[in-house]
């Protein structure tokens, strides 16, 4: 279990480890970008506003040698925070996938 300060002087424990990490998100009625992702879940701020407990389906979108991938991912609301001009949303991941087999690298030839 992973193990990070929490402010105020707490320690918090977590069960993976978390990137920070700034990549766009596009979900049903909005974009958005992350703030951090794990194994687990991702944080990030969109201008939707979800419910604790809907489940919601997202696409995130990353390069990887020179080129976009977008990773689908299914995921629970777990936290909802309002912000000045976005809404902070917390999500367990159920089930990523890449979208396509085109943005995985092939296997090299043997």
């Amino acid at each position: 279990m992973a193990r990070s300060k929490a402010g105020r002087g707490t320690l918090e424990q977590r069960a993976s480890v978390r990137f920070d990490t700034r990549m766009p998100v596009q979900l049903a009625g909005g974009t958005g970008t992350t703030h951090n992702i794990s194994a687990r879940g991702v944080y990030f701020e969109t201008d939707v506003q979800p419910v604790p407990g809907a489940l919601v389906d997202f696409t995130i979108e990353y390069h990887l040698r020179g080129r976009m991938h977008r990773l689908l991912c299914e995921g629970k609301v777990v936290r909802v925070e309002a912000q000045a001009r976005k809404t902070g949303v917390a999500a367990r991941l159920i089930g990523p996938i890449f979208d396509s087999e085109e943005d995985v690298a092939p296997a090299p030839p043997r």
